[in-house]
C-alpha cells in the first residue's frame, strides 16, 4: 500500500503532542519555521497539517496572532453544538442549572454508547436549560466516570464557562464535534415537571454522542426539547 502523505504525518504528530497536553487550550503553537524544522519538513508541509486540524477545529488561526489549540467557549458553543433556536431565528444562550449528579453503574445501552466496558462507571448529569428564563430543554448527560474524576455537582455549578469549557480545561477532555439523531417523543412525568408542560405534550428528543481525539466517545446525552416556541436548526453545506 502506498505510505500516507507526508503532511499527514506532520498531522498525526501535530495531534500526539496536542493530546498529550504539550499546548493547553488557547495556547499559541510555535512558529512555522520552528515546527517545520522541529518535524524536518517544509513550511509548506506544515501548514497543509496545520490546514487540517483548523477544519477539525483542533486549532483555530487568529490574524495576527498566530495558530492556537482551539478553546472552548460561548460563540463556539452556540455555533457547533447548542442547535436550538427561538421561533424568531435569533440564537440565544441558554442559562444552565445542573438539577442533580450522581455516580452508577453504566447499563447496556450506555456502555454501548460509550464503548465501556460491562460494569464501568458513569456520571449521571441532569440540566435545566431556559432561554430568555424560560425552561426549554431537559438534558440527560452520561460521562465516563474514570475520565471525570472529580467532577461533582458544585463544580458543575460553579463553573466559570460552558460545560465544555469545564471539561476540556479541568478534566482534559476536548470535545471536538458530536453525532447528533433527532426525533419525536412525548413528555413524561419528568419533563411535564421540569419544563412546566402536560404530560404527553409533543417534544423534541436530541440524543448526542460527543467524541474528542481519535473520535473517541465521551459524552452521551439525551435532551428532551418543548418546541412550542423553539426548533432544531441545522444548517447545510
Amino acid at each position: 500500500m502506498p505510505s500516507a502523505p507526508l503532511y499527514k504525518e506532520v498531522r498525526e504528530k501535530l495531534l500526539a503532542s496536542i493530546t498529550r497536553g504539550l499546548w493547553p487550550p488557547g495556547t499559541p503553537l510555535p512558529s512555522e519555521a520552528a515546527l517545520s524544522q522541529e518535524f524536518s519538513v517544509s513550511v509548506g508541509t506544515l501548514r497543509k497539517a496545520v490546514d487540517e486540524l483548523v477544519l477539525e477545529k483542533v486549532l483555530m488561526r487568529q490574524q495576527g496572532r498566530g495558530t492556537f489549540v482551539a478553546p472552548h467557549n460561548v460563540d463556539r458553543t452556540l455555533h457547533d453544538f447548542f442547535r436550538i433556536r427561538h421561533e424568531d431565528g435569533v440564537s440565544r444562550f441558554p442559562q444552565v442549572e445542573t438539577l442533580s449528579l450522581r455516580r452508577q453503574d453504566a447499563d447496556p445501552p450506555t456502555c454501548a454508547r460509550l464503548r465501556l466496558a460491562p460494569g464501568s462507571r458513569v456520571v449521571r448529569v441532569i440540566n435545566l436549560l431556559s432561554i430568555d428564563s424560560s425552561p426549554v430543554v431537559l438534558d440527560e448527560i452520561f460521562l465516563p466516570a474514570e475520565r471525570f474524576e472529580g467532577l461533582t455537582l458544585d463544580v458543575m455549578r460553579k463553573r466559570p464557562g460552558t460545560i465544555y469549557h469545564l471539561f476540556q480545561h479541568r478534566f482534559a477532555v476536548n470535545v471536538l464535534r458530536g453525532e447528533e439523531h433527532v426525533r419525536a417523543c412525548r413528555a413524561g412525568a419528568r419533563e411535564a415537571r421540569s419544563l412546566g408542560i402536560r404530560i404527553g405534550t409533543p417534544m423534541l428528543e436530541v440524543e448526542r454522542i460527543s467524541l474528542t481525539y481519535y473520535d473517541v466517545p465521551v459524552e452521551w446525552r439525551r435532551s428532551r426539547v418543548n418546541t412550542a416556541h423553539h426548533y432544531y436548526n441545522s444548517e447545510l453545506g
